[in-house]
């Protein structure tokens, strides 16, 4: 068994070394093909299986649009498919599939806090059965929010992205297979009252949710691409956030 076993170190690391010694000097076709070699050796003496990567459907979390009115899908499909950074591309849709720890850090006030968990408890009641919770201990955390000014963020964000420009809110999501798995969310509060403020909570987290987009279709939606304050959902931000999480 020792003496197997010895062989295959030999021959593994022969390879290894062959490869390094004649790979930079071999014409393309032939470093493809010891590449290929290497790798099988390698699965091999591991004795790894090896995986045929299987790719994620765009539509993995696409419900049943039949089934709900024509505005209703519309918009769902506007907010969800589309977003900023490519209007008029359609995309996958992202969510999350566990539940959301947010921390707040930065400059934030007890209104500001006050607020967050107002949307929180109203988001928890239309995307049950996951839940948003509200931590102390960022290691607990994987949805971050930072008050404060964009230069300010800029030094203490967790994403190390840096805004340049104007921004009343920001945010930017992490996803693997279309899961969500972070959230970085970012509040102005040095450039926008306090009834903005409200408005740009409720906005930014909804849609750290995988509502990616904003439109002019529905100015009295959370959605709403203009200058808005408004603080509440409407009947169809309602329908579009129970559509995907329920």
């Amino acid at each position: 068994m020792k003496s197997l076993l010895k062989y295959r170190i030999l021959k593994f690391s022969f390879t290894c070394v062959a490869s390094i010694a004649f790979y930079l000097g071999l014409p393309q076709e032939q470093r493809e093909t010891l590449r290929t070699y290497v790798k099988q050796e390698f699965f091999e003496f591991f004795n790894i299986d090896q995986e045929v990567p299987t790719q994620i459907p765009q539509d993995r979390f696409l419900p049943d649009l039949s089934k709900v009115d024509e505005e209703t899908a519309y918009y769902f499909n506007q907010i969800l498919r589309y977003s900023e950074s490519r209007p008029n591309t359609e995309g996958p849709i992202y969510k999350w599939n566990k539940d959301i720890y947010v921390h707040l850090y930065g400059n934030y006030s007890s209104p500001n806090k006050k607020e967050v968990m107002k949307v929180i408890k109203e988001l928890n009641r239309l995307i049950a059965p996951r839940r948003i919770h509200l931590v102390k201990n960022p290691n607990r955390a994987n949805s971050f929010i930072y008050f404060g000014s964009i230069s300010e963020n800029n030094k203490n964000s967790k994403s190390g992205l840096r805004l340049n420009g104007q921004y009343y809110g920001h945010f930017n999501i992490l996803a693997h297979k279309q899961e969500i798995q972070r959230a970085y969310i970012f509040i102005n509060t040095h450039d926008s009252s306090r009834k903005r403020q409200k408005h740009v909570i409720r906005e930014e987290i909804t849609q750290s949710l995988g509502f990616l987009n904003d439109t002019y279709d529905y100015p009295e939606s959370i959605f709403y691409q203009g200058y808005s304050e408004s603080n509440t959902f409407s009947e169809v931000d309602k329908r579009i956030i129970k559509l995907l999480y329920q």
